[in-house]
Parts: structure tokens; C-alpha cells; sequence
């Protein structure tokens, strides 16, 4: 049983330092709501491995765009992207692409033929999101250390006081 503990330990670094575990979080925090939606996972998964850091912390971080928030944030984002940018998109053609969207699916590739054919608009969301999830990520970091010194000091003192009875 100490060997599969110990390997558990290894796998999710579950000694790592509270620094490496909000560092880990926070930049699963900046791939879940960076540009490169669909490979969130993968690229939390592959950085955790290649920088060996949580991988649970990571994909937390990564989990945090959820399906709720998808939608919101990214047309928030493109909406920033826009702004910085200057692209500016018909009101005709932007909602043909939200009819395309909702009659056809958002996957479908009638949508995405129709989406690359816009570069501005796929740039605006480029760099939109981009620039969020590093907003986020950054806030991400601080926060998360903060959470995590918090457990740890008041786990440690409520073990303590267990084996002390």
C-alpha cells in the first residue's frame, strides 16, 4: 500500500510547493480560456507532464472555462479582440453566422467555412482571448497560493489537533 501512495504522491506532486501548485493552476487557468479551444486538455496534460508540475491543479485550471462560460466569455473576448483591433463585422453577415450557428451547430462545418472566411473576425477573437486568459491566469496565481496556504495551515493545524486527543 506505501508504493501506491507514494506513486499517487509522484503522479499528482502532491508535495509540491504551494507555489508550484498555484503555478500549476494558473496556467491551466490561462490555457482554458486562451484561443486554442478544443486542445485545452491536451496542452494542460502535455505542459503539466513536459514542466512537471500538478497535473491536477492543471487541469483544474483548464476546467474553469466551463460550458457556461464558453459562450460569454469568448463573445466577450471577440468583442474586446474587435475594439483593440479595429475590425468591425456587418450586422447582416454577423447574423448570418449566428443563424449558421444555431441551425447548423457551432461544430459544423458549414459554421467554420463561414467563420475563417472572416479574418478580422477570427483575429479579434485571437487576440481577445488571448489577452484575457492572461488576465486571468495572472489573478489566477496570487488567488489560487493564497487559497492554497490557507488549507494547508489550517489542515496542518486541524491534524495537529486530532492527534493531540
Amino acid at each position: 500500500m506505501s508504493q501506491l501512495k507514494k506513486l499517487v504522491q509522484k503522479l499528482l506532486h502532491i508535495e509540491d510547493t504551494p507555489e508550484r501548485t498555484a503555478m500549476a493552476y494558473s496556467i491551466g487557468v490561462f490555457l482554458g480560456f486562451s484561443p486554442f479551444f478544443g486542445f485545452h486538455m491536451i496542452l494542460g496534460i502535455a505542459l503539466a507532464f513536459l514542466l512537471k508540475l500538478n497535473r491536477v491543479a492543471m487541469l483544474l485550471g483548464v476546467w474553469s472555462n466551463t460550458p457556461w462560460f464558453i459562450l460569454p466569455f469568448y463573445s466577450f473576448a471577440t468583442w474586446i479582440g474587435m475594439e483593440m483591433t479595429g475590425f468591425r463585422i456587418e450586422h447582416g453577415v454577423f447574423r448570418e453566422l449566428v443563424q449558421s450557428g444555431v441551425s447548423g451547430g457551432f461544430l459544423g462545418s458549414h459554421f467554420w467555412s463561414q467563420i475563417s472566411s472572416q479574418w478580422g473576425l477570427l483575429l479579434s477573437f485571437g487576440v481577445g482571448s488571448l489577452l484575457l486568459s492572461v488576465l486571468l491566469g495572472l489573478t489566477a496565481y496570487p488567488l489560487s497560493l493564497k487559497g492554497i496556504k490557507y488549507y494547508r495551515t489550517h489542515k496542518r493545524e486541524k491534524d495537529d489537533g486530532e492527534m493531540g486527543h
